[in-house]
């Protein structure tokens, strides 16, 4: 059985929030805004980021994610940088909500210890959408890795928040949707990992093995 639970850190993305734009509308206005005839949707653009290398920035890591998607699905790497230029002006950062259960899992979480906050982005996109929920200062840290480290599922991230923390890491549980940069990262750094898939993300190739699964954040209460 795994040690009691005394940290918890979160990821964002997907796992705390989620945007209300339409994915695959949103990819549609970039297309059109860059002047690109369409060779991806919004499902098959995001299956190529976990292709890219280390980005230097959030405008790399697309332009990166545009050109992967090109090669697969046939479209022009060329245009690349422009298909991420215009997606960053297509997206809003603002327009976000809480995934089901996240806020009751954040309140629980506070109340029982430490929390902290380890998300791949860069500080600048990251802390508006923290923002728009009203949740930066519920964490004792924040982690922005592909700026302050290298991004996950590098241990480096993970380190800094249980460092920053006084935390242990056996004793610390990371909550993320991904199994690959959430799940493989944190378990890497010794921590225990609960796993919140996306809607169909269970058929996610399993490489890592979580130590929970929640249907809903809320779920995070029984744990602590």
């Amino acid at each position: 059985m795994p040690p009691s639970i005394t940290t918890v850190c979160f990821d964002l993305d997907d796992t705390l929030l989620e945007y209300n734009q339409d994915g695959d509308a949103v990819i549609a206005e970039a297309f059109a805004r860059a002047g690109v005839d369409a060779f991806c949707d919004s499902e098959e653009l995001w299956a190529c980021a976990d292709a890219v290398p280390d980005a230097d920035s959030d405008h790399h890591f697309l332009t990166q994610t545009f050109e992967i998607a090109a090669e697969r699905y046939g479209g022009p790497t060329t245009d690349a940088e422009s298909l991420a230029s215009a997606y960053e002006a297509a997206i809003d950062h603002t327009d976000v909500s809480f995934r089901p259960g996240a806020e009751t899992a954040l309140a629980h979480a506070r109340d029982h210890g430490r929390v902290g906050l380890v998300t791949n982005g860069e500080r600048a996109t990251q802390t508006v959408k923290l923002e728009a929920l009203g949740i930066h200062d519920h964490f004792e840290t924040h982690v922005y890795a592909g700026e302050m480290t290298p991004p996950k599922p590098a241990r480096e991230p993970f380190d800094r928040a249980v460092t920053a923390l006084g935390a242990t890491p056996e004793r610390t549980l990371y909550v993320g949707n991904s199994l690959k940069h959430d799940v493989g990262g944190a378990k890497d750094a010794g921590l225990q990992a609960a796993w919140f898939p996306e809607s169909g993300g269970r058929g996610e190739t399993r490489d890592h093995s979580p130590d929970y699964t929640f249907d809903s954040l809320a779920e995070l209460k029984r744990l602590l």
